[in-house]
């Protein structure tokens, strides 16, 4: 029940969050460099705003990206991340062998663990985010599924749990399969998610972490994050990035998820499909992810700021106001401030207002009564909502309040209903008196005077 519940939030959260504006490329708005990923999708988690989005909804391989659902299973299902423990099973052993030994060197990631090593869930969540181990992943999926399919067959139910709508998963290691698929969009998602998870981040942040001794390893191993970009010494590095993770694959290029904080905000980008390979089929150089992940943040930072667009208290309109002698207008002012996230070009100061009001108040009003709402327009794009409150109070004039009565009496059903049956009363009073006299007179009947 717990679980539903906080789901069922996290989808509300996320679809207020993701219903912002986009400044998306699609829409003319683009960064200062060529993006050369097949899909990104960056999004500030401060503001709600969705700063660029590519291809955001295109169904891509995620390599080893889908590692961050593992991870999310196993940390909702344990019931002690320190204190369970996972057993790394022969028959995984033996198939990352033959995998590794068919696809060639440096496909398959590993923890450097053996068949039989046991790790509590946490050190097994180290293993499987920093070093990217596969066997881990198969491990958990073991454990927690009861095998691999059980495990994937979680995984999927999660994803449509969490609004990935877009996502299949056939492997919980990311290794490639055509339908193993997912998007930036719907990864962001999973991320968001991850990110509230008590640990999460502080596990996918750690450079290096020494495991103590372990079964068939008993001066422990160190796990190096695949993560350059937070490791100091790397020529990657860049001090704003916290977290998550990359992936690697041929077919999928390079992918990384990252979040980085800076002058108060925090941003969540995912790239995927990075070049991997260069024209003659040679790892390039540079990972390219990474490279291009620095590129999206520094542009950010350095083009977007935070504006108010309305101060709280201003005098946004009026609306017609009756019964009242004085006046016939009452202002209207905004309840809050407002702020949005713009690029630097653009003046906060242009932003127009569509009043969401009645056709007229009837007083008395009270001062910060609430009115309507009004629509923030910048350049022609609607960037949110205030409340819009009365900015005085007034009283109903005495006079205009018993003429208004007397005209809510006379419209009303049941004084028409009395005045037509009066009305018919008379005319058949009339034609009553009409008949009788008609009878008298061709009855000779005179009545008699009295002396």
């Amino acid at each position: 029940m717990t679980r539903l519940m906080g789901t069922a939030v996290f989808l509300l959260c996320a679809l207020c969050l993701f219903a912002h504006t986009a400044y998306a490329a699609e829409e003319g708005f683009t960064p200062n460099f060529s993006v050369q990923s097949k899909a990104a999708y960056l999004y500030n988690m401060d503001t709600g705003d969705v700063i660029y989005a590519q291809n955001a909804h295109e169904k891509l391989p995620p390599a080893s990206l889908t590692k961050i659902m593992t991870a999310v299973l196993a940390m909702e299902l344990a019931d002690d991340l320190d204190f369970d423990v996972v057993v790394y099973p022969g028959y995984v052993q033996d198939f990352l062998y033959d995998y590794q030994y068919i696809q060639g060197n440096g496909i398959v990631s590993n923890a450097e663990l053996m068949a039989g090593d046991e790790l509590t869930i946490r050190e097994a969540l180290y293993a499987l985010m920093l070093p990217s181990g596969n066997e881990v992943a198969m491990s958990l999926a073991h454990h927690f599924g009861g095998g691999q399919q059980g495990f994937v067959d979680m995984m999927n139910r999660r994803a449509r749990e969490l609004g990935m709508s877009n996502t299949n998963f056939v492997n919980a290691n990311g290794l490639f399969d055509p339908e193993h698929v997912t998007t930036a969009y719907d990864l962001a998602l999973l991320t968001m998610h991850a990110i509230e998870l008590p640990g999460f981040m502080e596990i996918v942040n750690t450079t290096v972490y020494q495991s103590p001794a372990i079964k068939l390893h008993p001066d422990g191993i160190p796990w190096i994050t695949t993560n350059r970009m937070i490791v100091p010494e790397n020529e990657n590095y860049y001090p704003p990035v916290r977290g998550v993770k990359t992936g690697t694959l041929p077919q999928a290029g390079r992918c990384f998820i990252s979040t980085a904080s800076k002058d108060g905000f925090t941003y969540l980008l995912v790239v995927m499909g990075a070049p991997y390979l260069d024209e003659d089929g040679a790892i390039l150089p540079r990972q390219m992810a990474f490279v291009e992940t620095r590129q999206f943040y520094e542009w950010v930072f350095d083009t977007f700021r935070v504006k108010t667009l309305v101060d709280k208290g201003r005098h946004v309109g009026d609306i017609e106001l009756r019964l009242n002698m004085e006046q016939d207008r009452l202002r209207l002012m905004t309840a809050e401030r407002f702020t949005a996230l713009l690029p630097t070009e653009i003046e906060a100061s242009s932003v127009e207002f569509e009043l969401f009001v009645p056709d007229f108040l009837v007083a008395p009003v009270q001062k910060h009564d609430r009115i309507g709402e009004a629509a923030l327009i910048l350049n022609g794009e609607e960037k949110g909502r205030v409340d819009l409150l009365a900015a005085e109070s007034v009283d109903a004039s005495y006079i205009l309040v018993v003429l208004e009565s007397v005209r809510e009496v006379t419209r009303s059903f049941w004084f028409k209903f009395a005045v037509v049956g009066i009305v018919m009363l008379i005319v058949f009073y009339i034609v009553m008196m009409i008949i009788r006299n008609n009878a008298n007179r061709r009855s000779g009947y005179r009545p008699r005077r009295r002396l």
